[in-house]
């Protein structure tokens, strides 16, 4: 059911910080017009190659980002996986009595540590 992996999540201090060492060192730049803001954080994708990196900054606000980011330090958040059936491997994840987080994210101790999000075969295409 996986058709990609779509994006690794990154938790970051810094956007600006962690997107000038990804230009300079690997030549791979912030994807342009794509930036998502809640009132826990900010993202920015970047693209390098035909892979993507989420840059996940939170707010200051005591989010889940920050949170991530006081227990655990930088590093991988998550994995977005493209599937060619959200509603499909939901059912599937449930009957294994697997824990979900709202219809898009399994549950770290659900899949050996590592918090998956689920996204459909159409979305975010055009990065």
């Amino acid at each position: 059911m996986i058709r990609e992996i779509h994006h690794v999540g990154l938790a970051v201090r810094s956007i600006d910080s962690v997107a000038a060492f990804i230009e300079e060192v690997f030549g791979a730049r912030l994807v342009p017009g794509y930036a998502m803001e809640t009132r826990e954080f900010v993202s920015r994708m970047v693209k390098a190659g035909q892979n993507h990196f989420e840059l996940l900054e939170p707010r200051g606000n005591g989010g889940l980002i920050e949170r991530f980011l006081e227990s655990r330090g930088e590093g991988i958040h998550h994995v977005s996986l493209r599937v060619e059936d959200v509603e499909e491997v939901l059912r599937v994840c449930e009957a294994r009595g697997m824990t979900l987080i709202g219809r898009r994210f399994i549950h770290p101790k659900s899949a050996y540590g590592v918090l998956i999000e689920l996204m459909g075969k159409d979305e975010l295409t055009d990065l």
